[in-house]
């Protein structure tokens, strides 16, 4: 069966599917942060616990969704590598190359915030593994190495369970009431909005930027609009969701590795592609995809 809808779905499910994923994972987050200050405290048990667990809220919602009488889509849970292993190597690269672009182009524009020694990483590094400065650029290659190749399949076996949601079943659900571009933009809007609990408390830019938490969750939502262009685009020339879980596990992989450069560390304009600067590639990317670079590419890949 290819990725066509085999019904239409109704508006009803698919706010049903909204509503379930936010109330599942927006309970769960609003608890964790009561117990830790309104912060998200990653070291803590709770925190530790509930981040990871919280990945598979869209996955739930989407199965309670698909026991509701009436149309539905393929949810892409096939694999598809056959024919389809180009778009496995984008799904496990492009993350690092947008991530390396967005932080040229923050510290092209915030060049004072660049630090070519690594500090930060290096007293780390002294601090829990009593590396010197000369073991220094080894452990960062090394880690480098891990984060762009291995990393994201690790982390795709939880990245599965928000693609099975937002790429399994709302993308394809939105298609079949809009045009894809705009089934695309509004699939990335729900699943931007969906991280803002998590904005409020700290999560991704801490909490001291101008506009806080308002312009923390614009600056989320507009980097998911934009990334979840391409992983929609995976989507459609792969007719799976497996693409989608391992280049969302390779940006969980990658996006911190330009802090490593940075003086001041995590911010709201970057140098993480997350940051309004840094997603200033991303943001071209999506462009390309909704103004045609999705049928283009789906037509390179037949």
């Amino acid at each position: 069966m290819d990725d066509r809808m085999s019904g239409r779905v109704s508006r009803g499910r698919v706010a049903l599917f909204v509503a379930l994923a936010v109330a599942i994972d927006w309970a769960c987050w609003l608890w964790a942060g009561s117990q830790t200050g309104w912060a998200v405290a990653a070291g803590t048990a709770e925190w530790s616990a509930i981040l990871p667990l919280t990945m598979f809220g869209p996955l739930v919602a989407a199965l309670v969704v698909g026991r509701v009488p009436g149309a539905d889509v393929p949810r892409g849970w096939r694999p598809r590598v056959r024919g389809n292993l180009r778009w496995y190597v984008v799904a496990l690269l492009a993350p690092t190359a947008l991530t390396l672009l967005g932080a040229l182009a923050y510290f092209a524009l915030v060049p004072g915030d660049f630090d070519p020694e690594a500090t930060a990483y290096a007293q780390a590094a002294a601090a829990q593994l009593g590396a010197d400065s000369a073991q220094v650029p080894m452990l960062l290659a090394a880690q480098f190495a891990s984060a762009v190749l291995l990393a994201p399949f690790l982390n795709a076996l939880f990245a599965i369970g928000e693609e099975a949601g937002w790429r399994g079943f709302l993308y394809p659900a939105l298609s079949g009431w809009l045009p894809r571009p705009a089934a695309m933009l509004a699939t990335g809007a729900v699943w931007g909005l969906w991280h803002a609990p998590l904005i409020a408390m700290g999560y991704n830019y801490g909490a001291s930027y101008l506009g806080f938490p308002g312009v923390g969750v614009l600056a989320m939502t507009v980097f998911c609009v934009g990334f979840g262009a391409l992983l929609c685009l995976l989507r459609d020339v792969t007719q799976s969701v497996w693409p989608c879980a391992i280049a969302h596990g390779a940006l969980n992989a990658v996006a911190g590795l330009p802090v490593w450069f940075s003086h001041g560390g995590v911010g709201i304009l970057g140098p993480m592609p997350l940051g309004l600067i840094g997603c200033i590639p991303t943001l071209l990317l999506c462009a390309w995809i909704a103004a045609g670079g999705r049928g283009r590419a789906r037509s390179a890949g037949e």
